[in-house]
């Protein structure tokens, strides 16, 4: 199982299987190897080079992509595609599924964030290393800090295939700081697209493409389960049904 979470609620492990998202998954690799970019879908002249994938070969490095396979209410199958994060700077793209925030009310939190991080930052540059003062606007600015990533974690909304809607922080499931970037990969934004599309979830599996992670755990091509850190933890949530 790639794609898997506790669930607070029905105190059991919620799942989703593979196997039928692997040969999409492997379509989806070969039109990106193909084309070089993920707006595949329009004409090479209205394409937009912010969508290349030359980015993901950079310093930067790849990034998830993923396949979900739903069935609608008709019986009809239903595959669904996105990418972990944003792409070179860029959040929706058509024919890939959404974020799950804002991404205006996002970025204008960021901006009105740092108006206040970033004078305290130029004043802790000019203070003398280790003294009061600066041991002082680190504490200052460090509880700024947390009240800007709270902001930020309220503005996700996830919900799951009970008809349940969480905040990030309810949805969490473990009880320790929210990592940076949750609700950004991509079995989060496909699950929430197909909760809330009226879609059941057959099957998930997420691949890496790019260059790969600096660790090296992580290589073009390669499958990989959904991250412990970011996913895990709120997935359980999402995967449930109600039914047992």
């Amino acid at each position: 199982m790639s794609c898997f979470g506790y669930c607070n609620d029905c105190e059991e492990i919620h799942e989703l299987p593979s196997a039928l998202a692997i040969p999409h998954c492997h379509a989806l690799m070969a039109q990106l190897s193909t084309h070089k970019r993920i707006d595949f879908d329009v004409p090479p002249e209205a394409a937009d080079p912010r969508l290349s994938t030359d980015i993901l070969y950079t310093k930067m490095r790849g990034r998830m992509f993923g396949i979900l396979v739903c069935e609608d209410e008709h019986g009809k199958e239903v595959i669904l595609r996105a990418f972990s994060s944003r792409h070179n700077g860029v959040w929706n793209v058509a024919g890939w599924v959404p974020p799950l925030v804002d991404e205006h009310a996002f970025v204008a939190t960021v901006e009105r964030g740092n108006l206040d991080i970033h004078p305290l930052t130029d004043l802790i540059d000019m203070l003398p290393k280790e003294s009061k003062a600066w041991y002082l606007k680190l504490a200052e600015r460090r509880v700024v800090s947390h009240g800007i990533l709270a902001k930020l974690n309220a503005l996700y909304t996830f919900h799951n295939f009970n008809g349940g809607k969480r905040t990030l922080e309810q949805a969490f499931q473990l009880k320790k700081g929210i990592p940076v970037g949750t609700g950004d990969c991509c079995a989060p934004k496909l699950l929430d697209y197909a909760a809330t599309h009226g879609l059941k979830p057959l099957s998930i599996a997420e691949f890496f493409w790019g260059k790969e992670t600096a660790s090296g755990h992580r290589v073009e091509g390669g499958f990989y389960e959904s991250c412990a850190e970011k996913c895990q933890p709120i997935l359980g949530f999402m995967l449930c049904s109600g039914q047992k």
